[in-house]
């Protein structure tokens, strides 16, 4: 699943034109609520963007960092469609549960631990990619600086901002890691 996910983001990455973007969005989300069905979805922003965008933000910190300010520009969905497959192949390699949406075993306590299992791995699959892009320079080759891939969801809290911190390094998602702890 990693490399296969790592393959598709750097292809999406390689097709974009704009000059203006200043962060790469990884949008996790489960679907449909199931946390035995994870998702991430690629896009970015632009300076451009926040300029737009700012007069309906409480502040330019927020204009650039939380995603529902964002262009909505979704590039894939990962582990919907034809690639939830994948996901489910990884779920067995790895030894998690799966659950459909309708299988009422999944509410107990002990499916609840498994989820946060598998949301935890999922985000370790997503930080290692996230590492491999930025020793392989991929970013630096095509804009002339570092970018930083933004793990996030909808609400922002520590953890997200220590993901990123180990995910970018901390010099490289400051402002969004600050964003996140003042969420």
């Amino acid at each position: 699943m990693k490399d296969y996910l790592k393959k598709l983001i750097i292809t999406n990455i390689e097709k974009w034109n704009d000059n203006d973007i200043y962060a790469i969005s990884l949008f996790v989300n489960d679907l449909c609520d199931n946390p035995c069905k994870p998702t991430v979805t690629l896009g970015y922003n632009t300076n451009t963007q926040v300029a737009k965008i700012l007069k309906e933000a409480s502040s330019e910190i927020e204009a650039r960092w939380n995603y529902a300010f964002w262009i909505q520009n979704n590039f894939f969905c990962f582990g919907d469609g034809d690639t939830s497959e994948i996901v489910k192949k990884w779920l067995k390699e790895n030894k998690f549960p799966y659950y459909d949406d309708d299988d009422s075993t999944w509410d107990t306590d002990e499916a609840y631990d498994e989820a946060e299992e598998i949301t935890e791995a999922f985000i370790s699959v997503l930080i290692s990619i996230v590492k491999e892009i930025h020793e392989q320079k991929l970013l630096t080759i095509k804009y002339g600086k570092e970018l930083p891939i933004i793990i996030h969801e909808l609400e922002y809290y520590d953890e997200i901002a220590e993901q990123n911190i180990e995910a970018n390094r901390q010099r490289l998602v400051k402002e969004f890691a600050d964003f996140c702890y003042n969420s």
